[in-house]
């Protein structure tokens, strides 16, 4: 998967579409690629989790928190996301989120966090909790 967009909603779509054809893939070949559909549509779950909650973290437009809030708020959605993440990677072996997914989930947390314009400067915020 080439990552080169800032549209984390294509790149969700990039990441999930890249599970079913692995999956696909290897039924065709007999295999079991050792997660299914529910699978990767409770990872989409995850993911759409995450980025309704950093909508919410930068307020209504009439409560607008603070930048130390608000890196706050999206470093604690970024925390429940990756460990809901990492869990669903290990009832599944460790066989759902691949390299190619995992860049791909690093930057769309990137890109979702700098169009909130949280958490700026930080690499990679996923690290401190990711196990995939």
């Amino acid at each position: 998967m080439q990552v080169e967009t800032n549209d984390y909603v294509e790149l969700k779509h990039e990441i999930l579409d890249g599970m079913r054809s692995y999956m696909e893939d290897l039924a065709q070949d007999g295999a079991d690629a050792g997660y299914g559909a529910a699978e990767i549509d409770e990872c989409e779950r995850v993911i759409d989790a995450l980025l309704a909650a950093l909508r919410n973290a930068v307020g209504d437009g009439e409560r607008v928190p603070s930048p130390a809030q608000l890196d706050r708020s999206a470093r604690a959605a970024v925390e429940q996301a990756v460990r809901a993440l990492n869990a669903l990677n290990a009832r599944c072996r460790y066989n759902l989120i691949e390299t190619d997914q995992r860049e791909g989930l690093c930057e769309l947390v990137r890109s979702a966090l700098a169009g909130i314009g949280a958490l700026r400067g930080q690499d990679d915020p996923t690290e401190p909790w990711r196990e995939w």
